[in-house]
Order: C-alpha cells, then structure tokens, then sequence
C-alpha cells in the first residue's frame, strides 16, 4: 500500500509526519507497505523521532510488537519522552513547511509526474504529495483487490492536504470520489456529498458538483491531470482571495459538541477533554483510527 497520511499531517501531540511514521511503520509490520517506500528513512521520519527524544530502533520495535492504534502510539510516545512543548512543534512544522528538494530530487519526481523542466514547483510537501498520489492512482487504484478493500478503503489524504493550486480538500475529495467510482471506498465516509467537498467545489472554486463527479467518476483522472481540468474551469477568474480565506478555515474551524461526541463514540473513547477540539485533527484521528482496525481485522 501507498503511505497516503502525509508529512504534514500531526495528532494531538502537535508533531507533523509523525503519523505519518508510524502508518509506515505500521503497514510493513503487517507487510502491506509498497516495496518503493521504507518503513523509516534516514530523513523525516529519522529526524522526527529525534526531535521528540525517541530511540528510533526501540519506537520501530514498539509499533511492530504491538500494533497500536495513532492515540496509543501517542500515549507510548508521552510515557517515553513526556509532551513536546509548543516551540519544538512549532520549528519542526515550520521546516516541513518551508522545506524544499534538491535538484536531483526535484528532477526525479518531475519525470515521475511529467512536469516540464521548468514547472517552477520546489516545495517538498506538494512534490511528495504528488509523487505518492501519483503511485497511488497509477499503481494501487487499477490493481486493487476489490474482493479484500471492496468497502473497506479509508480515504488517508487529508483535508490539510493540497496540490500545486494549494487547495486543502480538493485532493481529498478527488480521492474519495475515485475510491468510490472503484467501489472501494469505506462504507462510513461518502464521496462528493456535502461538507468540505461542496464547500470547496462550489462555494470556492465556483464550479458545478455535478459536473466535476461526472468528470471525475468516467475519466477517473490522476491528482495532477485533475488539477489541470479544474485550472481550465476556472479560467481567468481571480479566486487567490476565496482560496486563502478557506484554507485558513480548514486549518482552524472546530467542531461543535455533538460532532465531537459522534467522534469520540467512533474512537471508543469518553470525552474527557484531553483531545483537542480542532476539527482537523479530530477527523484525522478518526480516519487513522478506522483505518488501522482495518489493517488488524485484516492480520
């Protein structure tokens, strides 16, 4: 399987491409993980670890010995090195954030994606989403397992998530859509209904819902081809303004009372306030959560 929680991606402890770590790490201990990916390379997932103060090859042993779900993950991490402080999770998000590829780097993923030489694109966090994207939809999606996956996929790009337009959820709901166009998508989670996804398809970028599940279900196109249909439907309209309002948005709305006990009824968990009451991090959790009891019904 193709790692799809990306690097900057983080749970209640704060810490981007730590889930992202431990979902690697946790797809090879049950020998799922794609061949082209490591369970911990020397980089991101390496320095993260650092940075909390873990000892990388008795955090690996952990997750393979006991197969924890991300909130027990996160407990063992507190047990082990206590909770990072706000300026240690600030720096490292900022320089996930802010990271950009070697040349060398850039080239091989732009071959990958057949980008021209000069697509400008630099940004590590929108070429490796891209990148795992691209595998995923190349690879994974024509050659799924219908009869192991059928309904039971969770959609693990995340809201957060945004392509080269810089769009959180767009990549999301095109995920979704093209899991469900597949028959593959969860049973819990709808493809383009309502919420996030008609919010940025329509209120956002101003486009028609039926037509981009139309397009989307018959031509089932990768994230990048996507993204150059939707630049097209857009055309000369300026939409920078719409686009930062709503991402700041996504970044920060909360979920009301309710939707946090409907969560927390998923996790099997009493609310007793030591999660966060941030929407993004609470669905995530909650895909995570899904996601990895069906990894384990699947040992």
């Amino acid at each position: 399987m193709i790692p799809l929680i990306s690097s900057i991606c983080y749970g209640p402890l704060g810490m981007c491409q730590l889930p992202r770590t431990w979902w690697k790490v946790s797809l090879h201990a049950a020998g799922l993980l794609d061949s082209q990916y490591p369970e911990a390379t020397e980089g991101l997932d390496s320095m993260v670890l650092a940075r909390l103060g873990l000892d990388k090859a008795r955090t690996l042993a952990h997750i393979h010995e006991q197969r924890p779900d991300y909130l027990s993950f996160e407990a063992w991490v507190v047990d082990q090195v206590g909770v990072p402080g706000a300026d240690v999770c600030d720096a490292w998000t900022a320089y996930i954030a802010e990271r950009t590829h070697k040349q060398n780097k850039i080239d091989d993923i732009y071959a990958t994606l057949g980008f021209a030489p000069d697509a400008g694109v630099v940004s590590a966090v929108i070429l490796n989403h891209l990148e795992d994207w691209h595998f995923w939809h190349e690879g994974v999606l024509p050659g799924a397992d219908a009869g192991t996956w059928q309904g039971q996929t969770v959609p693990l790009v995340s809201s957060l998530d945004y392509g080269s337009l810089g769009v959180c959820q767009l990549p999301r709901t095109w995920h979704k859509v093209l899991l469900e166009a597949s028959g593959l998508l969860h049973k819990e989670y709808p493809g383009l209904g309502g919420g996030l996804d008609k919010r940025v398809i329509v209120d956002v970028l101003g486009l028609d819902r039926d037509e981009v599940n139309e397009h989307l279900t018959t031509t089932r196109p990768s994230y990048v081809q996507f993204e150059a249909w939707v630049r097209e439907r857009i055309g000369s309209r300026d939409v920078a303004a719409s686009l930062a309002e709503w991402n700041n948005f996504v970044r920060t709305r909360e979920h009301h009372a309710q939707k946090r006990a409907e969560i927390h009824q998923s996790l099997g968990r009493v609310d007793d306030g030591s999660l966060p009451t941030s929407a993004t991090v609470l669905n995530q959790v909650e895909d995570w959560h899904i996601a990895h009891g069906v990894l384990q019904a699947g040992r």
